[in-house]
């Protein structure tokens, strides 16, 4: 699969989100308020019963996929298959550490899924899944160099076997994360080498979407 179009994205910084095509821009002081914030709208898609007691990276996360989603006009019907590829820099030692803890404490305050599945980096990717109804394969990717290729070929490869019609790559570095929704059908082949860095995949694709 040589051609793949970006159909919509978001990113969200450690006070503040913005959308990539939808022109969403809301600040924040803590993921559960900007659930509220974005709620406002026409969200109405998924089960969002557990997402308080989510850790805080899968709140992140979901938040992220959720508005990238709705940003590239994805309406989740049931028989749109979409997969998830998840990417950073830290694979969640916090989160990790969370979870012995309270397994240790026996609090169980946290979500059923991370019960165990927070011993994985993929527990985000998991959460933000099972809360938004996705049915697509999901996937952690660890890379030393060219993230930003290696998302985009695994992508690619998915959609070309059909193992999704939809796929979301997300990036994490320090408190920054992006979400961007691809699809087969683009005109232009996109960049394997671009700067892996949040910021820096989001302003590319802005560019790449200019003038559409």
């Amino acid at each position: 699969m040589d051609y793949l179009q970006i159909t919509g994205g978001s990113i969200i910084r450690s006070s503040d989100c913005e959308s990539l095509l939808g022109g969403v821009h809301s600040s924040f002081n803590n993921p559960g308020e900007l659930k509220e914030k974005l709620s406002a709208g026409d969200w109405k898609n998924g089960n969002w019963s557990y997402f308080r007691r989510f850790s805080p990276d899968a709140q992140v996360f979901t938040l992220a996929v959720a508005l990238a989603l709705r940003d590239g006009g994805i309406k989740f019907l049931p028989e749109l298959t979409v997969g998830v590829l998840a990417a950073d820099d830290f694979e969640h030692e916090a989160d990790q550490a969370a979870y012995f803890t309270d397994y240790i404490e026996g609090g169980r305050e946290l979500g059923r899924s991370s019960l165990f599945v927070h011993t994985l980096p993929t527990s985000a990717a998991v959460d933000a899944s099972v809360c938004l109804g996705l049915r697509g394969p999901v996937l952690y990717i660890r890379g030393e160099n060219n993230i930003w290729g290696e998302l985009l070929n695994t992508a690619s490869d998915f959609i070309a076997n059909g193992d999704a019609e939809i796929m979301i790559l997300s990036y994490r570095s320090a408190d920054t994360l992006v979400c961007l929704t691809l699809s087969a059908g683009g005109n232009t082949n996109l960049s394997r080498t671009a700067q892996a860095t949040p910021e820096a995949i989001f302003a590319f694709a802005r560019e790449q979407l200019k003038g559409k």
